[in-house]
């Protein structure tokens, strides 16, 4: 399982709220905690299956009945990542000794029951690169392949390497397109979409680089761009607050609006003791730093007021929703 936060900031109060879910989104943003398989995986040809979703906004249960099975999640199967409501994920074909990177709408609520799409994509990394490097940490896309033939997938690893997919444009005959990030910053960093500016960006550990890569690739390209980032307005903290922080885990995530307005939060978690097994994040939260991009001098400024929007935390891309 994945653990995922729902933050919600205003002047007067910070709400949080958590749960050790798998995060996906449709029209609403729905946690996916588990699915029921009926028949026999050796032996069934057709199975179908029930997924579990909890709705946060009715803080109900949803359930998508008698839905299709497709073969690629018959076997031996990980998730690496989500975005748009497809679900990228890791899985053996044909028999092969290496693992398969697809994409799939089967986990969505709005995908097809009968007939759920999935979508092969080339082989990711290159040569001289450890393997733990190439540990996923995230996947995010430039939209839902329902919505445009020439998606761009884009996949972050753990090490130096950036892998980007468009299986349906110039790149679909010959491979993925990789770059190599700057390891000493950007190591375990997440990487998002930007509607807006219509590409990439991963943030350094710390948060003060930003790196932007475009979302309509050219198989030529081998670069990208830097930009240092300025904070104001900091909160006002005593001595024993800061000293609490510094002794924690902190990651960092971007996170755009519908309307295009950016966000960077910095989350701080006490989230494992030394020499003991690591436990889920959210659990040993202690505090969130949220800082709002200005519009015409790019700066991030320190705010506890995100209006009317919710923001979406966890193992997937990171992804801003309005207050219904």
């Amino acid at each position: 399982m994945f653990s995922s936060l729902l933050l919600n900031l205003s002047i007067r109060k910070q709400a949080l709220r958590y749960q050790t879910f798998r995060m996906f989104s449709s029209t609403n943003p729905y946690l996916v905690y588990g699915k029921t398989i009926y028949g026999n995986l050796d032996e069934d040809l057709h199975l179908r299956s029930d997924i579990h979703y909890f709705d946060p906004v009715k803080e109900d249960e949803v359930i998508v009945r008698d839905k299709a099975l497709p073969l690629e999640f018959r076997g031996e199967c990980f998730v690496v990542g989500m975005s748009h409501g497809w679900v990228v994920f890791k899985a053996r074909s044909d028999g092969k000794k290496d693992k398969v990177l697809y994409i799939s709408d089967y986990y969505s609520p709005c995908g097809s029951k009968s007939n759920p799409k999935t979508i092969p994509l080339h082989p990711t990394g290159q040569p001289n690169i450890p393997a733990q490097q190439l540990a996923i940490t995230n996947a995010a896309m430039t939209c839902s392949p329902d919505q445009s033939h020439d998606f761009a997938v884009a996949i972050n690893c753990l090490g130096p390497v950036i892998n980007f997919f468009r299986p349906g444009g110039k790149h679909k005959d010959s491979g993925s397109v990789h770059f190599k990030t700057f390891l000493q910053h950007f190591n375990q960093s997440k990487v998002m979409y930007s509607k807006r500016d219509e590409k990439f960006y991963t943030t350094s550990v710390g948060g003060q680089f930003l790196v932007s890569y475009d979302a309509f690739f050219e198989e030529d390209m081998t670069g990208s761009e830097v930009q240092e980032l300025r904070f104001i307005n900091q909160p006002e903290l005593t001595q024993s607050e800061w000293e609490l922080l510094d002794s924690c885990s902190k990651t960092v995530h971007l996170v755009e609006s519908p309307s295009g307005q950016r966000f960077l939060i910095k989350w701080y978690a006490q989230n494992h003791q030394p020499g003991k097994k690591m436990t889920f994040l959210c659990r040993g939260t202690k505090r969130f730093m949220v800082f709002r991009e200005e519009e015409e001098t790019r700066v991030m400024s320190y705010t506890e007021d995100i209006g009317d929007l919710c923001i979406f935390l966890g193992n997937n891309e990171p992804f801003c929703v309005k207050i219904i």
